[in-house]
């Protein structure tokens, strides 16, 4: 049977079971699905399946026990189910971190796991940065003392693995240095939407607390509240969008890295539509 460790979105794992079972058993129809899952409804695999519709404890159970899951395979089931029905961040992160937990007590997907903490934790690119500088003697403790706020050599150590493993950074010629690949990393949707909220939140707190870090001198935080028509929102992404292609192009003028800055864009809806009748609760 195809293994539900495979899977982090419950319906695709459905989707590959029907096809699974419908293969070996060409009666096996959408009501005999349904049944397994204690529904009468002939529109049950369907509506599940087209997310129209979240199963449900009861069904998951009588499902459970239908395909003889094993106790961990229905833990694993029931965490997945849960991590596609949160309704906030943290109860997406808290249940997707047991989804790796549990995965990896079966030697499962290891590289989803690397690429979640790349994208979770706001200094891996930092390290990776400064990695390249020419003043690196490859001692990860250098690396500790320069980041700001300055992280554990366990951390840095860690990085510098997980970098290496996700084939981000390679050795050089001579073997005492890193430079950086230019390898883009794939990351699954279901993977990345948790990731990158972790990102963000991490590097708007560092901007928040850049404000009393910082001298004046050493930072620029800017805000500015605009009065638009919703015909314009596309053309101001677009002009963001620009700005953030031209900071990219600045950066690859110079191979050199002597600091690593952190520039944080966002925008975001201060209102509701002038012309809604909506009002806040």
């Amino acid at each position: 049977m195809v293994s539900i460790y495979l899977y982090i979105d419950y319906r695709q794992y459905f989707s590959a079971l029907y096809d699974e079972l419908k293969a070996a058993d060409p009666s096996f129809s959408f009501r005999s699905f349904a049944r397994m899952a204690g529904s009468t409804s002939p529109n049950f695999f369907q509506h599940i399946r087209d997310r129209k519709l979240n199963i449900s404890t009861h069904s998951l159970a009588m499902l459970a026990r239908a395909l003889k899951l094993t106790s961990k395979e229905e833990e694993y089931l029931e965490t997945i189910v849960a991590f596609d029905h949160a309704k906030t961040h943290e109860e997406k992160d808290k249940y997707f971190r047991r989804i790796l937990q549990i995965r990896g007590q079966h030697n499962a997907v290891e590289l989803q796991k690397e690429q979640y903490d790349f994208v979770s934790h706001w200094y891996i690119p930092v390290i990776r940065e400064l990695i390249t500088c020419s003043g690196y003697n490859g001692d990860p403790q250098w690396i500790a003392d320069r980041i700001i706020p300055q992280l554990t050599l366990a951390q840095v150590k860690k990085g510098i693995s997980l970098l290496q493993s996700l084939g981000l950074i390679i050795p050089d010629e001579q073997g005492t240095k890193w430079r950086q690949t230019n390898r883009t990393i794939s990351t699954p949707s279901e993977v990345l939407s948790v990731a990158a909220m972790n990102y963000h939140l991490n590097t708007i707190e560092l901007a928040r607390e850049s404000l009393s870090r910082f001298k004046a001198d050493q930072r620029d935080v800017r805000a500015i509240t605009l009065g638009i028509p919703k015909s314009k929102i596309g053309e101001l992404k677009n002009r963001v969008e620009s700005f953030w292609s031209d900071l990219l192009a600045f950066a690859n003028e110079s191979s050199e890295v002597e600091k690593v800055i952190q520039v944080n864009i966002q925008m975001f809806p201060m209102s509701k539509d002038c012309d809604s009748d909506e009002k806040n609760n």
